[in-house]
């Protein structure tokens, strides 16, 4: 993997619910990974992530039967995170098309993910453990210190009311061509959060649109191309990163 995700020297990546010096206790599936799985010995380093945007090294001193005890080492900021908050509204998409869109937006930097169902939206249930288990492994194989948020599915009026408090709302829509607004017509470089909404593989219905232009959300246009849904989050998403110098 190419660029800043490339794992520090090697050292396997876990994310655990805390850290606690100068000793850590893995019991569980984590221990599983790391003593069962990856075969790990005494002495071998991890970096343990406890969702603060730090990676903290540890040292394995002892396995046991339940559990794998190790010693704090050195703690760093993480250099994958992105001050950015970006969190998708993604609209629940067929088949493993929406656990796509979720990988790819947690290798992005996406910060929250939070599915919702809108009036052409063909799949209306999905397992929300797969889709957060999908974020996870993403995480750890992009060397990123927080597992994004990958939040229940929604109605979209739910979604509607989910979207004060941004400095900036984009709402990718098709019909949005001729108005010619843009990303960067809705997104600022200084902004310190954005929330970016992306419809199913129908699109909005014009009663939707309306509702969030009534909200004053203008829909922005991704270009001359129409791209599938799941492409779509993850073009719009990335552009977002650029705009907000995030990816320098």
């Amino acid at each position: 993997m190419a660029g800043v995700c490339n794992e520090k020297k090697g050292m396997k990546r876990f994310f655990v619910d805390k850290t606690d010096k100068p000793i850590t206790v893995l019991k569980g599936e984590e221990r599983r990974h790391l003593a069962d799985v990856l075969r790990a010995r005494v002495g071998d380093t991890v970096i343990l992530c406890p969702n603060d945007g730090k990676d903290y090294i540890y040292r394995i001193t002892s396995f046991t039967k339940d559990s794998v005890t190790l010693e704090y080492v050195s703690e760093e900021n993480n250099p994958t995170e992105t001050d950015l908050k970006l969190s998708v509204f993604c609209a629940l998409l067929k088949g493993d098309k929406t656990e796509f869109a979720v990988q790819k937006l947690t290798e992005l930097g996406v910060k929250k993910i939070i599915p919702f169902i809108s009036d052409y939206t063909v799949q209306r249930s999905e397992k929300n453990d797969r889709l957060q288990r999908a974020a996870h492994e993403a995480s750890k194989q992009c060397g990123r210190a927080i597992v994004p948020e990958v939040c229940r599915i929604v109605s979209f009026s739910e979604m509607t009311e989910m979207l004060s408090g941004y400095d900036s709302v984009v709402f990718a829509y098709e019909g949005a061509y001729a108005d010619g607004l843009r990303i960067e017509d809705a997104v600022k470089p200084t902004d310190n959060s954005v929330a970016l909404i992306v419809g199913p593989e129908g699109g909005f219905s014009e009663k939707e649109v309306d509702v969030l232009r009534s909200l004053g959300h203008m829909p922005v246009t991704l270009g001359k191309r129409i791209l599938r849904a799941e492409t779509a989050s993850v073009a719009a998403a990335a552009v977002i990163m650029y705009i907000c110098g995030e990816w320098k």
